[in-house]
């Protein structure tokens, strides 16, 4: 960022979601709490009051409830409630990062001449929407390089920028220990504890560490995450056929990763599809934990397969298993891998690098806009 800046611009976010439970919630926290408000403020778009706005307002950010509900005809209503917050808020550019708020967001900003930048966080295409909102952005942000493949038709384009996810190392150093998962579940500091955190549901894959822990030794497992309660029952009852279901703990929803983070020995992210770079296996490597998760996306680009944890094929539950074992029977290969993943995290995935690079954008964007220099 420049040091010295004479003009300062209101950015108007959108958000889909009223609560933080989902990795691009808190990525865009993070960015408004790290923004340099002495060059941007940040007004955000929420459906409705609840724990996001109460954090975006504790970032710096104006908060303004407004739900656009979604697409299924084109509302005029909608698009002339964003360009009243438009002209009032003297906004110069838009950060959306679903495909409502992209459609509407993107017609108010043509029609008012604004840029507008449209975040890309999952790799699943939406395939006739794609081609009508990816012509309605200025810039598009991919998390990782994987997401490139869900716009063919932008290949090499200088239209996408691939800005990756960033962590708050602060919050895995100096966080107090609120909780202890191994107490809470009686789990002894003798066993070698998986975690798998995230939202439970199917594209996450958690059916393939079921079946792995059936050949995976001497070790015990946490699922934290809420989710599709129908999936939740289907993994309980494979947990009780496979004779496993006194080594599988469900904890639900927790807020206190960091804490739960520093309980786990190594981490597990078996999703099959559409992620884009999770903010988990970041966050494991922050904490100094191993990581063994699939090719989906935008993993193998935050995971450096046999460096930082393994890498194995979406949907592979016995080289899944066999991965993890060759962990579990290897405590040198844990700590040497988890200490590796904290420096990759360091070097590469340190919020101040993902919000400098979003400022940059930002400013190129703005001064091709307006012509301020």
């Amino acid at each position: 960022m420049p040091s010295v800046t004479r003009q300062r611009y209101n950015i108007l976010y959108t958000t889909s979601f009223g609560h933080m439970r989902g990795g691009g919630q808190w990525s865009l926290y993070y960015l408004i709490k790290h923004l340099n408000k002495d060059v941007f403020r940040p007004t955000v778009l929420c459906p409705d009051e609840g724990e996001l706005t109460a954090k975006m307002r504790g970032a710096g950010a104006e908060v303004i409830c407004f739900n656009v509900g979604r697409i299924r005809y084109l509302n005029p209503f909608v698009i002339n409630r964003l360009i009243t917050i438009i002209k009032e808020k003297q906004i110069a550019l838009i950060h959306t990062d679903s495909s409502t708020e992209t459609f509407y967001a993107g017609i108010a900003a043509r029609l008012m001449r604004i840029p507008l930048v449209w975040h890309i966080r999952v790799s699943e295409e939406e395939w006739i929407l794609d081609r009508v909102l990816s012509p309605l952005a200025t810039r598009l942000i991919l998390v990782s390089r994987a997401l490139t493949q869900r716009f063919p038709w932008l290949e090499n384009s200088p239209k996408m920028v691939v800005i990756y996810n960033g962590i708050g190392l602060e919050e895995f150093d100096n966080s107090p220990d609120t909780s202890s998962i191994r107490s809470e579940f009686n789990i002894g500091q003798g066993t070698i504890l998986l975690g798998c955190i995230g939202r439970i549901e199917e594209r996450k894959g958690q059916t393939d560490i079921i079946s792995a822990m059936r050949d995976i030794d001497n070790a015990k497992l946490i699922l934290v995450g809420g989710g599709d309660a129908r999936y939740i029952k289907n993994i309980q009852r494979l947990c009780q056929e496979f004779g496993i279901g006194d080594r599988v703990f469900f904890t639900g929803y927790r807020d206190d990763i960091p804490s739960l983070l520093r309980d786990i020995d190594i981490f597990v992210f078996p999703s099959i599809m559409g992620e884009g770079f999770p903010r988990a296996i970041l966050e494991a490597m922050a904490a100094k934990k191993p990581v063994v998760a699939t090719d989906n996306a935008g993993n193998p680009e935050a995971v450096e397969d046999g460096l930082t944890g393994y890498i194995v094929p979406a949907g592979d539950g016995s080289l899944l298993a066999a991965k993890l074992n060759e962990l579990v029977a290897n405590k040198g290969k844990r700590t040497a891998m988890g200490r590796a993943g904290r420096k990759r995290v360091e070097g590469f995935f340190p919020i101040q690098r993902n919000v400098e690079g979003t400022q940059n954008l930002y400013l190129d964007i703005l001064k091709k806009h307006t012509g301020v220099q």
